[in-house]
């Protein structure tokens, strides 16, 4: 019984964090707070284990960095993938390596109910039409804030009920792994944030930035320095590249308002002697 009403409080509170932070991402512009770095710490501090959220959210973000959504093309869903593996990591002591196992697979399953939430969800479209044809302020609003809470709290039930019916067989399932399963899965989790940088790289990459890209694996691999000096200079350096940036959009802009100045003077000047 004990067992029952702690797995049922984990899939509630799991799907409280979910609805806060995938349906809160849209509430307010999109804030991010649908990201693994958010869901993660959020899932765990919720479940009593706040250390092992921070730990599988900053692997499950890179993880996902490179899973962008455009529009209405969704490919993967990190917050629905973060949610049930942080949550079936903790609640069965599976470890970051089977987080970041089960992360995929849950994030392409998100990512099929999404698309299906949105079919579902367009049908709402002519109710839209037909109050902007009226005028109809307030009712525009009570649809957008209705579809949204619609939209969210399924998934949040999805959520819901994947907790309370997998938690258990997932704890089985876990603690009956051979070591040899187990130790793949582990040289897995190493290779998988690898593959989402790659991801990345593959959208943003062009010469410019292959400058960068070196230096900061020059600065890790053979000066050893740790991440956090890593990003703080890759931070100056931004800056800098800011201000220098700012510095010749105000020589450009002042070259052309001189121009500009000069060309009317002449005009004026051919007007007079005209």
């Amino acid at each position: 019984m004990n067992i029952v009403m702690t797995t049922l409080s984990a899939a509630f509170l799991c799907a409280i964090a979910y609805f806060i932070c995938f349906g809160g991402n849209w509430l307010i512009g999109q804030n991010m707070a649908d990201q693994p770095i958010v869901v993660g710490p959020f899932v765990g501090l919720l479940l009593g284990d706040l250390q092992t959220g921070l730990i599988l959210g900053a692997s499950l973000q890179a993880l996902f960095i490179g899973a962008i959504n455009v529009g209405g093309a969704v490919s993967l869903n990190p917050s629905f993938g973060t949610t049930l593996a942080v949550a079936f990591s903790i609640l069965s002591g599976g470890g970051e390596q089977f987080a970041l196992a089960l992360a995929v697979p849950l994030g392409l399953l998100g990512g099929l109910l999404e698309i299906g939430v949105n079919i579902l969800c367009a049908a709402f479209g002519p109710l839209w039409d037909k109050a902007a044809a009226e005028g109809n302020d307030k009712k525009i609003v009570g649809l957008h804030f209705g579809v949204w809470l619609l939209k969210y709290l399924l998934f949040s039930a999805v959520i819901f009920i994947a907790i309370f019916a997998g938690a258990t067989p997932v704890t089985n399932f876990v603690n009956n792994l051979p070591d040899f399963i187990t130790e793949g899965l582990g040289v897995v989790a190493g290779l998988l944030p690898a593959v989402g940088f790659a991801m990345l790289l593959k959208m943003v990459w062009s010469g410019k930035l292959a400058l960068f890209y070196l230096l900061g694996f020059l600065a890790v691999a053979y000066l050893e320095l740790p991440l956090i000096a890593v990003a703080t200079l890759g931070l100056i350096v931004a800056f800098a590249q800011a201000m220098i940036d700012k510095d010749m959009l105000d020589i450009k802009n002042q070259a052309n308002n001189s121009s500009i100045g000069d060309n009317d003077q002449t005009d004026e000047e051919e007007d007079f002697l005209s």
